[in-house]
């Protein structure tokens, strides 16, 4: 296994709840994803690893974690999305529709 997949992270899963990746970039690369941080619907962030380091950044004992992007950075995250994500991703922020 080269890396943890982001769909395989489910991390902390006291505070997260991961609803659906939207945007995997690969080994060494961004991953963003759909969730809930303690209740709140975020779009959540990852580093994979790699073949070194498959747990990827961040990580908390040993385990691979999502970290939240501050909700300011939502949109522009949904503007890197592919067109078929971004409507999807906005309704389920409770984003308006462009």
């Amino acid at each position: 296994m080269s890396y943890v997949k982001p769909e395989d992270v489910r991390s902390p899963k006291a505070k997260w709840y991961l609803f659906e990746v939207v945007l995997d970039r690969g080994e060494r690369d961004c991953a963003y994803a759909l969730g809930e941080w303690e209740g709140e619907r975020r779009i959540g962030f990852r580093w994979n690893g790699d073949y070194e380091n498959p747990l990827g950044n961040p990580q908390s004992r040993g385990l691979s974690t999502w970290t939240m992007l501050d909700t300011e950075l939502h949109e522009p995250v949904i503007n890197m999305l592919p067109a078929s994500k971004r409507d999807m991703a906005r309704g389920f922020l409770g984003l308006k529709a462009r």
